[in-house]
């Protein structure tokens, strides 16, 4: 478990080095520059895997990089723009009960009542996250919602996503879907670069680096150890910690002040999504404690 909590811990702090870099470039630039560092880390291991594949899978493999890293990740951190780090860390916490939700409506996969429980409770917490950031400006809506988005586009590809991965193997999708990225963004990317001045910073550029290399590649490595001998339940449960590392971490290091009120929402979206986890093997166990 220790690869996958210090992956998570280097996740839910993304939103905390994007801030540093925002002083000194705007989210297009940054995320270009950022997944380029992480492509050139993954280049060789690219190189090797990608000989094997054939047209057909490199279509799809376009086709999930692109609403995977440019899609989620332009809405997520435009977001973050207009929003403080723990607030959309906490939004990106919904992501289980979204993915529950989307299976539901889109992929025959019935959620449950404590399903439905959990998702009115976690809304009802940002709604509350929301309202109590409002009078510092630091909360915004726009923000939330541009985050939440890019939650359901994460939620929605993802299973197409591990259908590739059963298909050509963690350690293959990830450099390659990582060194597209870059190419599919480059539109957006160059669109930016005449529009806005770069002010260089140390901060801005030690963030950039530490997105590139620790958020990107060190991330996704240490994620993928952890699950050669964690189980996939754990890895569930794990992840339900997110959102409270980067809350914590955003007023550690950002100084971000957030309300009571914040905090009674912060709290109620992370304890209803992790019920929504948890609960499943909760029951599940009584009813085999009772069948025995």
């Amino acid at each position: 478990m220790f690869y996958q909590i210090m992956a998570l811990l280097l996740w839910s702090s993304s939103f905390i080095a994007a801030k540093y870099v925002y002083t000194m470039m705007e989210p297009p630039l940054m995320l270009l520059c950022r997944l380029l560092i992480a492509a050139l880390l993954v280049l060789p291991m690219a190189l090797r895997f990608g000989r094997g594949l054939a047209w057909r899978q490199w279509r799809r493999l376009m086709w999930l990089s692109f609403w995977n890293f440019v899609v989620v990740l332009s809405l997520q951190f435009w977001g973050l723009k207009y929003t403080s780090a723990a607030s959309a860390s906490t939004i990106i916490g919904l992501d289980p009960l979204l993915m529950v939700f989307i299976g539901h409506f889109f992929f025959r996969d019935r959620a449950r009542w404590y399903h439905w429980l959990c998702g009115l409770l976690a809304f009802i917490g940002v709604a509350l996250l929301i309202a109590g950031g409002g009078e510092g400006g630091e909360i915004s809506l726009l923000g939330c919602a541009l985050v939440l988005a890019g939650g359901v586009v994460f939620c929605a590809v993802l299973r197409p996503m591990q259908r590739m991965v059963g298909e050509i193997g963690s350690p293959a999708f990830t450099s390659l879907s990582m060194v597209l990225a870059p190419l599919l963004y480059l539109p957006v990317g160059l669109l930016s670069v005449g529009r806005a001045e770069v002010a260089w910073n140390v901060p801005g550029v030690l963030g950039l680096l530490y997105l590139g290399v620790c958020c990107s590649w060190l991330a996704y490595a240490l994620w993928n150890r952890g699950m050669k001998t964690v189980s996939a339940n754990v890895s569930g449960i794990l992840s339900a910690l997110e959102p409270i590392f980067g809350a914590l971490l955003a007023v550690l290091i950002l100084g971000e002040r957030i309300s009571a009120l914040s905090w009674l929402g912060i709290v109620l979206v992370v304890g209803a999504t992790a019920a929504a986890v948890l609960l499943p093997r909760l029951l599940a166990r009584r009813r085999l404690d009772g069948a025995g």
